[in-house]
C-alpha cells in the first residue's frame, strides 16, 4: 500500500508541476491580461487624406488599361473563329484584371503602410497588445477605429 501511495503522490506531483509550468507566461504577458483591439479597416482607409486621389488614380488606370486591352483584343481576334475569339477574350480579361490589381496594390501600399504605422501607435498608447480587423471580431475587444481616423487626419 505504501508503494501505491508513493506512486500516486509522484503522479499528482508531476501533474501539478506541469500545470504550474503551463501557467507561467512565456511571452512577457499573461494570457488573461492580453488586450485586443480592432479597427474597421475600410473606414480608416476611406478616411486617409490620400485615399481619394489613390482611388481616382486606380480608376483612371483601369479605364486606360481597359481601352488598351480592348484594342489589343480587337486586333488579336481578327480572322479567328468564334471559339478562339472567346478564349482570347477570357485571356485578355484575366490579364487586364491582373494588371489593375497589381496597380491597385502598388498605389495603395504606401497608404496601407501609413495606416499600419498609425494603428500601431494608437494601440501602443491605449495599451493594446493585438489589433484585428473588425469584421473578424464577434464579441469583445476595444474599437480603435475613431482613434486611428483622428491620428491619420493629423
Amino acid at each position: 500500500m505504501n508503494k501505491g501511495l508513493i506512486v500516486l503522490a509522484l503522479i499528482v506531483g508531476i501533474i501539478g508541476i506541469t500545470l504550474w509550468g503551463l501557467s507561467i507566461p512565456r511571452y512577457g504577458f499573461a494570457l488573461d491580461t492580453l488586450k485586443i483591439g480592432y479597427i474597421d479597416m475600410n473606414r480608416v482607409l476611406e478616411s486617409h487624406p490620400r485615399f481619394d486621389k489613390a482611388k481616382k488614380d486606380i480608376n483612371d488606370f483601369a479605364i486606360k488599361a481597359k481601352a488598351d486591352y480592348q484594342k489589343q483584343l480587337d486586333e488579336a481576334v481578327k480572322n479567328k473563329t468564334a471559339t478562339e475569339a472567346q478564349q482570347l477574350k477570357v485571356e485578355y480579361e484575366a490579364k487586364l484584371n491582373q494588371a489593375v490589381a497589381q496597380k491597385q496594390q502598388e498605389i495603395l501600399k504606401p497608404i496601407l503602410d501609413d495606416i499600419k504605422s498609425v494603428v500601431r501607435d494608437v494601440a501602443k498608447k491605449k495599451g493594446i497588445d493585438i489589433v484585428l480587423r473588425g469584421e473578424i471580431v464577434v464579441v469583445g475587444g476595444v474599437d480603435l477605429t475613431e482613434d486611428a481616423i483622428k491620428a491619420i487626419k493629423k
